[in-house]
């Protein structure tokens, strides 16, 4: 302690040693060396810390900032034992070297152990070739999210649909380019729900005031077709939609949503709504004067058939029987016609539900109808039924049954026996189908093709063909959603195809 206290309480004497000057045998040229060197290296000793410190006081963000601090020290007490080097060739403070030495051990010790301490998080630093790479893939982003960022305005743009967000705490709006240009105005003219309820009519702000206090509160999405007028004066369409989104507490942070200009399509909506309206008007209006004119015409038909009972045909002369014979034909031509055009009306008018029916089961009540001319015409009937159920109306199955059997005993060949046979099965797109096919007369598609289905169209001589049986068939199979195509060559048969639709 008595050594100690005498170093301390002589710390800067130089009575105990001379200059470092009469230590041994120093020549000019080995003492100068030895004291310019010291002061050189003292000097850029002293530089460097300067420069760490100027680049820790712009650069905040570096990550150990104590290790700049250190180093500084660390040369400073380096670079101070240089300088008292060269100071002793005339000043022999030892002591004071010996002590600065000390400090320089301390601070060196102190930067080696905190180097030691974040050595494994040092580790962790990206490199320079990290950092690049690093740079070249946000590069590589950043472009990719440019190329979006256009496509996705030029499709807004293309297709007048622009974003919009809200923030309930500031209760202020945001808009990109394209809703602004579909409101015809600057983002500073629509801040808050007051400058956004100005775009539209009084109707339309109740709507959109209730739309926004239910999802701040109950975080409900909405879309709602609603008509603004712009600046401008210019009344257009739009469908403005939400979706709200919601914190983990459940709580709306922010209400997102789309704006479109749906002017052009919603225009052609009201005007096909009202075109409909008068179509429809007008179609009642037709059918009713269908009716009318059927039911007169029936009546005077009628009155005329009547008033041709009455006649005595027997007072008249034998020109008067034969023209009074011509107006009784006229007059149940006239009837029949009628008829047929009333149960057309019918068909068109009434839509009748559907059964389940057994296709055999009401094939072969058809036959039992006609089995009279069956037997007569000798008509062999060949049924190959797949499938066994049909949902269709009863009474127009059976009416398609009749006509398609009894043409085929019609049409048949001179001298031949009707040959028919019926398939009914599923096709590849799962619907049903009955095909009807004989080996009759046939038809020339070719010259009639569309006139197979037309109402009073005949195409062979025979004294029952009146040209209703087939557009009845078509009338019938297109009321339930169903469709018939037709296959035929002259002297070669026909068949029939008949698709139906179930779901209809």
């Amino acid at each position: 302690m008595d050594q100690v206290q005498e170093f301390f309480g002589g710390i800067f004497s130089t009575s105990e040693w001379p200059p470092r000057w009469y230590c041994g045998n120093w020549s000019d040229f080995h003492g100068w060396l030895y004291i310019v060197s010291d002061i050189l290296i003292w000097a850029a000793y002293f530089l460097i810390p300067v420069f760490l410190v100027r680049f820790i006081m712009r650069r905040k963000d570096f990550p150990f900032p104590k290790t700049i601090w250190l180093f500084g020290a660390f040369i400073l007490f380096c670079g101070a034992t240089h300088l008292i080097d060269a100071l002793i060739f005339w000043v022999p403070v030892y002591r004071f070297s010996a002590l600065v030495r000390a400090g320089t051990a301390l601070v060196s010790l102190a930067t080696v152990y905190y180097l030691f301490k974040i050595f494994p998080n040092v580790l962790l630093l990206r490199s320079v070739a990290d950092l690049q790479r690093e740079i070249d893939e946000r590069t590589v982003v950043e472009e990719k999210l440019a190329d979006s960022e256009f496509l996705l305005t030029a499709a807004g743009n293309v297709g007048k649909l622009g974003g919009w967000e809200y923030d309930p705490a500031t209760g202020q709006f945001r808009w990109t380019a394209t809703s602004r240009n579909i409101l015809e105005t600057d983002e500073a003219d629509i801040q808050d729900e007051n400058d956004l309820l100005k775009f539209f009519p009084e109707p339309y702000q109740l709507i959109i005031r209730a739309a926004l206090r239910e999802s701040i509160q109950f975080g409900r999405p909405w879309d709602h077709e609603l008509q603004l007028v712009t600046p401008s004066g210019t009344r257009k369409w739009v469908r403005f939609s939400a979706t709200p989104l919601l914190n983990a507490t459940g709580q709306v942070t922010k209400i997102r949503g789309i704006i479109m200009d749906i002017d052009r399509y919603k225009s052609l909506e009201i005007n096909l709504v009202k075109s409909i309206d008068q179509m429809a008007q007008k179609n009642s209006q037709l059918q009713s004067f269908t009716h009318i004119l059927s039911h007169n015409l029936r009546n005077h038909s009628s009155n005329i058939a009547l008033l041709t009972d009455f006649v005595d045909e027997s007072t008249l002369s034998k020109d008067n029987e034969e023209l009074f014979q011509k107006i009784k034909t006229v007059a149940k031509h006239l009837n029949g016609t009628l008829d047929d055009l009333s149960q057309v009306i019918k068909i068109r008018d009434n839509h009748l539900e559907g059964e389940m029916l057994d296709m055999r089961e009401v094939t072969e009540q058809v036959l039992d109808v006609l089995d009279e001319s069956l037997h007569t015409s000798q008509a062999h009937i060949d049924l190959d039924f797949e499938e066994k159920q049909i949902f269709f109306p009863h009474i127009y199955l059976e009416s398609i049954l009749m006509n398609l059997i009894s043409n085929g005993i019609k049409y048949k060949k001179d001298g031949q026996h009707p040959m028919i046979r019926l398939r009914f099965y599923r096709n590849e797109r799962g619907l049903k189908v009955l095909e009807y096919s004989d080996q009759g007369k046939g038809i020339d598609l070719s010259l009639h093709a569309d006139k197979v289905f037309g109402l009073y169209k005949t195409f062979h001589k025979h004294e029952d063909a009146h040209g209703v049986g087939l557009f009845l068939i078509k009338n019938q199979i297109e009321a339930q959603g169903g469709n018939i195509q037709v296959f035929s060559k002259v002297d070669a048969g026909i068949t029939f195809k008949i698709t139906f639709n179930e779901n209809a």
